[in-house]
């Protein structure tokens, strides 16, 4: 059935030497955008989407081939989600010179070699993304939490109902605590374990959570010092709406602080109910 799609057509290639990058090679039907090697009897390139692509006139393949495939196609496959664009050119050179001196070469250490370098961009490249990723949910959480918070302090003053007043300050306060879990997660970034084979959305995803639940500490603290059921001594200080935000960015930055005072006020109030 001819579903108005085009076909492939391999054509075999007697000389592989007279092709330049922009020529589309027949074999493979694939266009040439980074040519790495090319002889007489075999090429290799990368094609307009920078994966390896490479074709020969060998009867027989040289020894370690098969492995040096296998790899280069299971690095491409773990680059997708780990890459930007801008790095996954360099990486898939590498992954062609590890190819090129398989078929050029028939150098199996040299190839295993590149295919090492090629590993450890992945690797370094990965880490800094995935922590770029993880940031970047942390600070667009933040930010928009951050904003919330001042622009109900510019309405503060004009609020004249007590009511309304203890809410905006809570709600205010507990914002804040996204700049708790902003600077705990900023002090130790190098050792949050990172997955960069995930990709950027679960990476900001958890980033962005992990602001949340700071924020939902806050405001938990926010709402027990309102209530007197925490730090009572506040109300007595000459500035106590800005000592509850001090608490509760604390709050936003530990996360054992909060789980703790939960334990604490329930053992309190089975104490008393007792």
């Amino acid at each position: 059935m001819d579903d108005g799609l085009p076909r492939g057509s391999g054509r075999t290639v007697d000389d592989f030497s007279t092709f330049c990058e922009g020529d589309t090679e027949p074999t493979l039907n694939k266009k040439i955008r980074t040519l790495i090697d090319a002889t007489e009897k075999y090429i290799v390139y990368l094609d307009e989407d920078l994966y390896v692509e490479w074709s020969d006139v060998f009867e027989e393949s040289p020894a370690g081939f098969e492995e040096t495939a296998n790899r280069i196609g299971h690095l491409e496959t773990l680059s997708i989600t780990q890459l930007c664009p801008v790095q996954r050119e360099p990486f898939a050179r590498l992954l062609g010179e590890a190819m090129a001196r398989i078929l050029g070469d028939k150098n199996e250490k040299e190839a295993s070699a590149a295919l090492h370098k090629a590993e450890a961009f992945l690797d370094a490249r990965g880490i800094e993304n995935a922590r770029r990723w993880y940031l970047q949910g942390v600070g667009a959480i933040t930010s928009l939490a951050l904003l919330v918070a001042l622009a109900l302090w510019l309405v503060r003053n004009s609020v004249s109902n007590p009511t309304w007043l203890t809410a905006l300050e809570v709600v205010i306060a507990a914002s804040t605590g996204s700049l708790g879990a902003l600077l705990s997660i900023a002090s130790r970034t190098e050792r949050i374990h990172l997955e960069p084979v995930a990709g950027p959305k679960i990476h900001r995803f958890e980033g962005a959570t992990r602001v949340i639940v700071g924020v939902g500490g806050a405001l938990f603290v926010a709402i027990a010092v309102k209530a007197n059921l925490l730090v009572g001594v506040i109300h007595s200080l000459s500035h106590p709406f800005l000592a509850l935000i001090t608490i509760c960015v604390i709050s936003g930055a530990s996360e054992r602080l909060v789980p703790g005072l939960i334990g604490k006020m329930e053992k309190s109030f089975t104490t008393r109910s007792r």
